[in-house]
C-alpha cells in the first residue's frame, strides 16, 4: 500500500492517500475524513498508515471523529484500530463491506449506525469496544464474522431486518449487558467449534424468526481445499450465561426442532422443564381471553382462577404474548 504524507494549509493538519484511489485529511479539530472512489486497499497491519504504528504523522489517540464519505466502498483491515478517542464515525450509503479489526479496540465509542448496504462485517471488526452500547445493523447485512462484537457492551442485538444467514464464532461473546435478541428468519447456520455467538451474555429473551433451527458447524478453513469445512458441531451452545429468567421463543411448530437441535438444546431444554420463564399465569378478576399464537380463541374464564389447564406453548391472554412450559 502507498500512503503519502504531506502538510495541509494550516499547521495542525496533514493530508495524504491511501493506495491510488483515496485521500484522507486530518484537521486540528480531530476529525479524519476519508474520501475517494473505490474499494480501500488492503493494508497488512495498521502500522502503514499515518496514524499506525511507530508513524508520527497523526497522532491516533487525538482522533476524535471519522467521516468517511461517499463513494468509498470498503474499509481496509485495521483502518481505526485503536482509536482510543474515537467517539463519532459516519458512514456512507455506498460502504458495502467492514474490514477485519477496522474499529477494534475504540474504547471511547458507543454507538454507530450502519449503512443499509454493507453486506458484511469481518473478523473482530468492533472487538473489544468496550463502550459500544447500540449499533443499528444494515439491512442488506448477510454475514457477521467470527468475534465481530465480541467483548463490547451491546444492550440489544437486533438483526430482526436484515438478511443475515451466518454468524461466526463468539460474534457477540461477552456482552454482559445485552438482555435481548432477535434473529431474523434468514439465518442458517453458526459457525465456530470453541465458543458459542452469545456465550457469556446475560440474555433474559432470544427471538429466533427461523422456522428450521440455525445449524451449528465447524466453519474453519480446510488448509487443503481453501474452503470453509461444514462438519456440524455438537458441543457448543449458541446461548451461555443467559439470565435466569431466559426465554427463548420460536415460530409456532418449531418447538420440538428446536429442543432436540445441535446448539439449541441447553437453552430450549430450560425452558421446557420449567426452569425458566413464566411457570403459571394468574388470572385477574374478570373474564379472561385465551387465543392461540395464530389469534383462534382458545378457551373464556369467567371468573379469576389461575390458568394452569393450558398445555405448553405461546398464547395471547388479555392481549399479551405469553409463553406457558
Amino acid at each position: 500500500m502507498s500512503l503519502f504524507v504531506c502538510m495541509g494549509a494550516l499547521a495542525d493538519n496533514v493530508n495524504g492517500t491511501i493506495g491510488d484511489n483515496l485521500k484522507w485529511t486530518f484537521t486540528n479539530d480531530g476529525t479524519l475524513t476519508i474520501s475517494g472512489t473505490g474499494e480501500m486497499q488492503h493494508a497488512d497491519g495498521n502500522s502503514v498508515y499515518a496514524w499506525g504504528g511507530e508513524n508520527t504523522q497523526v497522532n491516533r489517540n487525538d482522533i476524535k471523529k471519522v467521516v468517511v464519505q461517499e463513494g468509498v466502498t470498503s474499509l481496509a483491515e485495521y483502518i481505526c484500530w485503536d482509536f482510543a478517542s474515537l467517539q463519532e464515525v459516519s458512514l456512507p450509503k455506498s460502504l458495502t463491506k467492514l474490514g477485519k479489526e477496522c474499529f477494534k479496540h475504540c474504547t471511547a465509542l458507543k454507538s454507530i449506525i450502519l449503512p443499509d448496504n454493507i453486506s458484511m462485517i469481518e473478523e473482530s471488526a468492533f472487538e473489544e469496544c468496550s463502550a459500544l452500547e447500540t449499533v443499528t445493523f444494515p439491512k442488506s447485512l448477510k454475514e457477521v464474522s467470527t468475534k465481530a462484537f465480541y467483548n463490547c457492551n451491546l444492550k440489544k442485538v437486533d438483526l430482526s431486518q436484515t438478511q443475515v444467514e451466518t454468524i461466526g464464532m463468539g460474534a457477540f461473546a461477552h456482552n454482559a449487558q445485552c438482555e435481548e435478541v432477535y434473529l431474523p428468519k434468514t439465518l442458517k447456520t453458526f459457525e465456530g467449534e470453541d465458543e458459542g455467538a452469545f456465550s457469556s451474555c446475560g440474555v433474559k429473551k432470544a427471538v429466533c424468526s427461523a422456522v428450521e433451527p440455525p445449524k451449528t458447524i465447524s466453519g474453519v478453513y480446510d488448509f487443503i481445499t481453501g474452503e470453509k469445512k461444514t462438519d456440524p458441531v455438537e458441543w457448543v451452545n449458541i446461548f451461555s450465561g443467559f439470565d435466569e429468567k431466559f426465554v427463548l421463543e420460536v415460530p409456532a411448530g418449531s418447538e420440538e426442532k428446536y429442543r432436540s437441535a445441535n446448539g439449541w438444546k441447553n437453552a430450549a431444554n430450560n425452558i421446557a422443564t420449567g426452569a425458566t420463564g413464566i411457570h403459571g399465569v394468574k388470572a385477574s378478576q374478570g373474564k379472561i381471553g385465551v387465543y392461540d399464537i395464530t389469534g383462534k380463541r382458545y378457551m373464556n374464564h369467567a371468573d379469576a382462577q389461575t390458568v394452569n389447564t393450558l398445555q405448553r406453548g405461546v398464547y395471547i391472554i388479555n392481549g399479551k404474548k405469553v409463553l406457558v412450559k
